[in-house]
């Protein structure tokens, strides 16, 4: 027997060596499935968060145009939330816009007359309810370049207001300074 095993002992270690290699084989194999799988699960985690990300931009991005069609054909109108402002109060942050675009344009002011009730303004003539309008008659002073910026900014506010007349002539004694006569229609409603 320990002739048998003597000479057949090269095909014993080639055996060993193919039962080891085949055991570490198949625990290596073993190992790079199960990482890929832990893998593969991670992955699609992360998947389904980004599609869950990327629905939630498709929707704010289709309600935006939603939004922005309904604005397309003008500006929105200003909406004071709470009913605690009465149609005159709602106008506060409009004000501040207009004085604020004037100030910041460089333009000073002679005077300004407040119409709450314009009695040519449709919006007020279809009488609906929480709508309100406000006239600003102005009468300010500056040179060319000052109210083009002026009425440049106005024409980019957000909110609906509409620039009703103009009346421009030139200063006197100077004709680079302008006395300009306008008048701002704003709009807000009240919820």
């Amino acid at each position: 027997m320990e002739k048998l095993i003597k000479d057949k002992i090269l095909y014993i270690l080639v055996v060993i060596v193919a039962i080891i290699g085949g055991l570490y084989g198949t625990w290596y194999f073993a190992t790079l499935a199960i990482e890929s799988h832990n893998e593969v699960v991670q992955k699609k985690a992360e998947l389904e968060t980004k599609q869950d990300k990327l629905e939630q931009i498709r929707r704010q991005k289709t309600s935006n145009v939603e939004k922005k069609k309904e604005s397309e054909s003008g500006k929105v109108i200003y909406e004071v939330l709470g009913e605690q402002f009465s149609p005159e109060a709602s106008f506060g942050i409009m004000f501040e816009n207009v004085l604020s675009n004037i100030t910041n344009s460089g333009i000073r002011i002679r005077s300004i007359d407040y119409n709450y009730q314009p009695s040519d303004d449709k919006i007020l003539f279809a009488n609906v309810p929480g709508y309100n309008a406000c006239e600003l008659s102005f009468t300010a002073v500056g040179n060319y370049s000052q109210f083009q910026n002026f009425f440049k900014n106005i024409a980019k506010e957000n909110y609906l207001s509409n620039i009703y007349e103009i009346y421009i002539e030139p200063y006197d004694k100077d004709k680079t300074i302008l006395i300009v006569k306008f008048k701002i229609r704003l709009y807000t409603k009240t919820i």
